[in-house]
């Protein structure tokens, strides 16, 4: 906890470009101003909004599923209410997710960790027409992020339940195109750079990777920070909560840390 204040204090150090103040690029200065920041005055479906509320008041149980390295594996069991609290992406983000799926119209979104569908669902708000793998390693949160993708009036979702290490090859033989990945599974340094560096192989020039959590560890900091220097990242955005690479090849290598 003490680790992840100072890392929160340092970020807050750095910070510049508020609303895209001082950046250059006219695609870095869209995506942080008319994004970000949302300039453009998009704004989530209310069916999404409402389902998301719902399960914030859910007292129902469900187990705990979850390997080691995910959040809030603390308990054996826990309310619906609480994981939403605790792993799922706060309304703020959520609208972020939204947003950037919205703008980029990715022909494939990729979920790695959907949770209990909160994120899925803010994502395929932004991209009703995409393609969507997600993959989910518990069977009843599974079901649960399914259900809240058809509570929520979007398009079904191809769910796959099992190992994120052992489907996600498997999802990425059978895609192509500009693709947006949404990477919130396992938080250790090693399985969360393979996800990425297997992601960065398959999309294009266009593509968008977000990274959730990245100062949820020591092994999560290392990751963003050897990620962001992949030959294939142009430009990363670190946001504290999320990282976001932009893969668009004609873009300057450029790292900005925005408060958002």
């Amino acid at each position: 906890m003490i680790w992840r204040i100072l890392q929160y204090l340092r970020h807050l150090c750095y910070l510049k470009h508020r609303k895209g103040h001082g950046i250059h690029s006219p695609y870095v200065f869209e995506f942080v101003n008319g994004v970000l920041f949302n300039s453009k005055g998009w704004k989530v479906q209310k069916e999404v909004s409402w389902v998301h509320k719902v399960m914030k008041k859910d007292c129902s149980l469900i187990p705990r599923e979850e390997p080691p390295g995910m959040k809030g594996d603390e308990d054996d069991t826990r309310s619906v209410s609480s994981f939403v609290k605790k792993a799922s992406v706060s309304p703020k983000y959520g609208a972020l997710l939204y947003r950037i799926a919205r703008w980029i119209e990715p022909e494939v979104v990729v979920e790695l960790g959907s949770g209990l569908g909160i994120s899925t669902a803010y994502l395929r708000a932004g991209a009703p027409e995409s393609l969507f793998h997600a993959v989910e390693g518990g069977r009843i949160r599974a079901l649960l992020a399914a259900q809240v993708v058809y509570r929520s009036k979007l398009k079904e979702v191809h769910m796959h339940r099992g190992d994120i290490g052992e489907e996600l090859p498997h999802i990425l033989e059978e895609v192509s195109g500009c693709m947006l990945a949404f990477v919130d599974g396992n938080h250790h340094y090693k399985p969360t750079v393979d996800y990425v560096d297997q992601l960065l192989k398959k999309a294009d020039g266009d593509g968008i990777i977000i990274m959730d959590d990245i100062y949820w560890s020591r092994g999560m900091c290392r990751a963003w920070q050897e990620l962001r220097e992949r030959p294939e990242v142009r430009v990363s955005v670190d946001l504290y909560h999320m990282g976001i690479l932009l893969l668009r090849k004609d873009l300057h290598k450029m790292h900005f840390k925005i408060k958002f």
